[in-house]
């Protein structure tokens, strides 16, 4: 392979020494173009050369198809590797649903064989345009181009700050994760063009769902975040549920199709116990609960749920013997006559009962009680 000192190169890669001659000679007057025989000899480029900066793949080759390394792409160490514009050749043998698959994998578009000049000439300038407009604008800001949201990057820088400030002050935070449910789908029929219009219509809604203070991200094609500071599960689950509402009022409507967009959406809210929790766990939690609502059909609002927190309030439970555990009306009684004793086991458990209320009543009518009730909570569940 020859050396290139273009700042834009183009990868294309092929089994077929022909239909790579033919991208080549197609593309060699605009652009510097890499050859590679299969996803192995690709990927040994890709990780060498930092000047690539779009790849046309097909996905039926020996060593390493396109789908493996669509997958290694995406999966890159290298932040800027892993978001180069991977575009799919696809012949007459590929279905809708193995163009759903690689999209849902990460891939960019796609190009069919046999491509003509124009064609995959405009989709090399438009992807490399696209890619360094992105790089510049994410030097000097923090939002993503087509949805005005934040991107990922930032989203993370934000989320880290936001969670140190909610652990120095006993606050509360919510992480939301969205996914439009069967989004590869609509891609693939009906084009590039009215996707983007529903990521920026989706994200709209998200934007004018939200509270001045919260914090809304474009994480991938059509992954979306969401952080609120200072609001408790129930709030938070309230919002998002009337964000849900009003995307789910979305249609689209192409000839006799109509297509419901829908959002699967993952909540999760770290104890305020819990100080050591990273931002990324707390992103990988809300990941877990999106998986969720997904494999449960799509459409549904699922919460984390941690099996460790479970465990360790269970058994402080349980050993508070039921002639112990009073009904409040019970304790109020017996606290209203003077010569009647309450043990410290009776007041521990009733304060168990109650410190949800204080709970919600501190973040509802804003009591000031945050650090009153982490320390509660050390002291009755530890």
């Amino acid at each position: 392979m020859a050396e290139n000192i273009s700042e834009n190169q183009v990868l294309v890669v092929d089994d077929s020494r022909v239909i790579r001659r033919a991208a080549v000679k197609i593309l060699q007057k605009d652009f510097d173009v890499i050859e590679a025989e299969d996803g192995e000899v690709a990927w040994d480029e890709l990780q060498k050369n930092p000047k690539i900066s779009v790849v046309f793949s097909d996905l039926g080759m020996p060593n390493m198809d396109g789908f493996e390394l669509l997958e290694k792409i995406r999966n890159a160490q290298d932040p800027v590797l892993a978001k180069v514009p991977v575009i799919i050749i696809t012949g007459a043998e590929e279905t809708d649903g193995t163009k759903e698959e690689v999209l849902q994998q990460g891939a960019t578009d796609f190009i069919s064989k046999p491509f003509d000049s124009i064609s995959l000439k405009t989709r090399a300038s438009a992807h490399i345009n696209y890619r360094n407009e992105v790089k510049s604008l994410e030097k000097s800001a923090s939002l993503d181009k087509l949805t005005g949201l934040s991107t990922e990057s930032s989203f993370s820088q934000q989320g880290e700050k936001t969670l140190a400030y909610a652990k120095r002050h006993c606050t509360e935070v919510t992480l939301v994760r969205f996914d439009i449910d069967h989004f590869a789908e609509v891609f693939v029929k009906h084009g590039k063009e009215i996707a983007e219009q529903i990521l920026a219509k989706v994200a709209s809604l998200i934007n004018e769902g939200k509270r001045t203070e919260d914090i809304a991200a474009r994480l991938g094609v059509s992954r979306f975040a969401l952080l609120l500071p200072s609001s408790d599960p129930q709030g938070a689950e309230i919002l998002v549920r009337r964000i849900c509402q009003r995307v789910a009022r979305l249609k689209l409507k192409m000839g006799q199709d109509v297509f419901n967009i829908q959002f699967s959406t993952g909540i999760t809210s770290p104890a305020l116990d819990d100080t050591d929790i990273a931002f990324s766990e707390l992103l990988n939690q809300a990941e877990k609960a999106l998986k969720k609502a997904v494999n449960g059909g799509g459409g549904k609002i699922v919460k984390y749920q941690s099996l460790e927190v479970s465990a360790k309030v269970a058994p402080a439970k349980a050993d508070i013997k039921e002639n112990i555990d009073l009904s409040l009306d019970e304790l109020i009684t017996k606290l209203s006559h003077e010569e009647s004793t309450v043990s410290n086991e009776q007041l521990a458990s009733a304060m168990r009962k109650i410190l949800p209320l204080i709970t919600h009543a501190d973040s509802k009518l804003k009591l000031g009680l945050s650090k009153v009730v982490l320390h509660l909570k050390k002291r009755l569940y530890h």
